[in-house]
C-alpha cells in the first residue's frame, strides 16, 4: 500500500508541476577540434555576448570542459493588458556549456521573471517559467492569461537568438588559434 500510494504521489506531482523552460542539447562539431579549442570558442563567445559586468562567469574549469554563467534581459512589451507597467521588468537565466572533443552541450535554463515598481505599487514578479499552459499567480495581482504567454514567448525568442549565436561561434576557429 505504502509503495502504490509512494507511486502515486511522484505521478501526480510529475502532472501538477510543470517542467522549467529549458534548451538543451548535444552538437557534434568536426572531431578532430579538440576539447580545449572548444573551451577557447565557448569562452570567447560568452566574452562577448555578456559583456557586461554584471554577468560573469559563474564556473570556468578547463579542466572538466565547463562553463556556465548568468544572463538577463529586459522584458519589455507593445501589448496592452491589465498591470503591465509593473509586470515589465527583467528575465534572468542560466548558461551551462560543456566541452568535450568534437561536441560541445549547453543548457539554457531557471528562466525567472520579476517585475518592476512603478509609482508606489509593487512589481508583478510571475518567477519561474514554466512550459506549462496554467498561468501562475504573481506576486501580486491575479495571474494574467496575456502577460504570462507574453513572458514566455519573449524568453523562448532570447533562448533562439543566444542558441544561434552559440552554434555560429562554436563552428568558428578560435581567434588565438590561427596562423597569424
Amino acid at each position: 500500500m505504502k509503495k502504490s500510494f509512494f507511486l502515486f504521489s511522484i505521478l501526480l506531482s510529475s502532472v501538477l508541476f510543470s517542467q522549467e523552460l529549458k534548451y538543451e542539447e548535444v552538437v557534434n562539431v568536426d572531431s578532430l577540434t579538440t576539447r580545449d579549442e572548444l573551451f577557447n570558442r565557448a569562452r570567447s563567445w560568452i566574452g562577448k555576448t555578456y559583456n557586461d559586468e554584471r554577468y560573469v562567469i559563474a564556473t570556468e574549469d578547463r579542466s572538466t570542459g565547463e562553463l556556465s554563467g548568468n544572463g538577463s534581459f529586459l522584458y519589455d512589451t507593445k501589448k496592452l493588458y491589465f498591470g503591465v507597467w509593473t509586470v515589465i521588468g527583467h528575465i534572468d537565466y542560466k548558461v551551462n556549456i560543456f566541452v568535450k572533443d568534437g561536441r560541445y552541450k549547453y543548457i539554457i535554463h531557471s528562466f525567472r521573471h520579476t517585475g518592476t515598481s512603478i509609482d508606489g505599487n509593487s512589481p508583478t514578479n510571475y518567477g519561474l517559467i514554466t512550459e506549462g499552459s496554467d498561468v501562475p499567480r504573481p506576486s501580486r495581482g491575479g495571474p494574467n492569461k496575456k502577460a504570462w504567454n507574453d513572458i514566455k514567448e519573449m524568453a523562448k525568442i532570447k533562448a533562439e537568438r543566444l542558441i544561434n549565436s552559440l552554434k555560429e561561434a562554436m563552428n568558428k576557429k578560435y581567434a588565438a588559434t590561427d596562423n597569424w
